[in-house]
């Protein structure tokens, strides 16, 4: 049988971002430390993982490459003492005359990577590694060696495990209204951004679009039909038509900003991708725009809400800084109002126009 081993090399693509979410995934995947995590990214390339099949090693390779990491895949070439003894002619060639070893006492030592026996020192004559600093990067693989295991359909959001399209909708809104921290945990596990973007846009365009047609409907209620301007009557299809494109345009505008001010309170620590992701899945909630009048007020208060549980849980930061985070364009605006109102006082003021008539 072919045994293969897992050499870990590092970032995927180099930049702060994605650092910072490769050494989340190692501290999360394999239980290390942040100080481990870093001297693991440090001192690549090391082998993670030896002696394996190619299905685990493709497994190895998967987890790695979702957290950002690039490994490398080598066939194992089994090299032992029975081996060494079968294959290799006797005596074997050395690089230089030695000493019959221990004929004078002389400490032996064998190469950890190729099984080469010389005598004792720290360099291997053969294949030319340094056996102490070989020995440490094991030591340190074998600290989480074992421990990756394959994401499960179970980790990813049930609009993305696979299922059929009924059963997946339904599940994630299940799972985003009234289990949200749970659910919201697993979008950092998803990938791409067309899957959320579709869930969004098929949200928002029932919840909003009951909610124009509840309002048509009511201002109907109020002036008689026959009454109504033709274009008025058609004001309803004036409405819905644009609403895919303005809730696309929402989603990627809203994210984009949020995932500014995340930047501004250090807590970007996931990428756009989690960002986008967790405001998409945040429109679950323009659902309750289906409740007559008043749903889609519930629905902006609690997609609101959801947005904070989202980037908490997609990013790992705590409440507070996802709290300001999303009240950030919030504060903004209303601070401009209140600068805008004042300046237009002033304005207004200095040309007497507030001083009342001048006598």
């Amino acid at each position: 049988m072919t045994f293969y081993k897992v050499i870990f090399l590092g970032l995927s693509v180099i930049g702060p971002e994605e650092e910072t979410r490769l050494l989340g995934g190692l501290q999360k995947k394999f239980n290390l430390t942040p100080g481990r995590a870093e001297s693991l990214l440090q001192r690549v390339p090391v082998v993670v993982k030896k002696g394996i099949s190619k299905e685990e090693a493709e497994k190895y390779q998967r987890a790695f490459e979702e957290m950002g990491g690039r490994v490398k895949i080598e066939e194992e070439i089994p090299l032992n003492r029975e081996m060494t003894r079968e294959y290799e002619p006797k005596p074997r060639p050395e690089p230089k005359p030695e000493p019959e070893g221990g004929a004078y006492g002389e400490a032996m030592v064998r190469c950890p990577q190729c099984g080469f026996e010389q005598p004792e020192t720290d360099e291997c004559v053969k294949c030319g590694i340094i056996i102490s600093k070989y020995v440490q990067y094991q030591e340190m693989a074998r600290s989480v060696e074992g421990q990756v295991r394959e994401i499960s359909k179970e980790e990813y959001p049930p609009w993305e495990s696979g299922e059929g399209f009924i059963r997946a909708f339904f599940q994630t809104v299940k799972e985003s209204l009234f289990s949200p921290t749970k659910f919201f945990k697993k979008i950092s596990f998803g990938e791409g951004y067309w899957s959320p973007l579709i869930y969004g846009l098929i949200t928002g365009i029932i919840g909003n679009g009951c909610a124009i047609f509840w309002f048509w409907l009511f201002m109907a209620r109020i002036i008689p039909l026959d009454r109504l301007p033709f274009q008025y009557s058609l004001s309803i299809l004036q409405m819905i038509i644009p609403l895919p494109f303005q809730q696309a345009f929402a989603i990627f505008i809203g994210s984009a900003i949020l995932h500014l001010c995340l930047m501004i309170v250090r807590g970007n620590h996931n990428g756009y991708k989690t960002t986008f992701r967790a405001v998409s899945y945040s429109y679950s909630a323009y659902l309750f725009g289906i409740i007559p009048f008043i749903g889609l007020v519930i629905g902006g208060i609690y997609t609101f809400i959801l947005t904070i549980i989202g980037v908490r849980e997609g990013h790992g930061i705590s409440t507070g800084r996802a709290v300001l985070a999303v009240l950030l364009p919030v504060i903004v605006i209303f601070i401009l109002i209140f600068v805008a109102i004042l300046f237009i006082m002033m304005f207004f003021g200095s040309k007497g126009f507030l001083g009342g008539v001048r006598a």
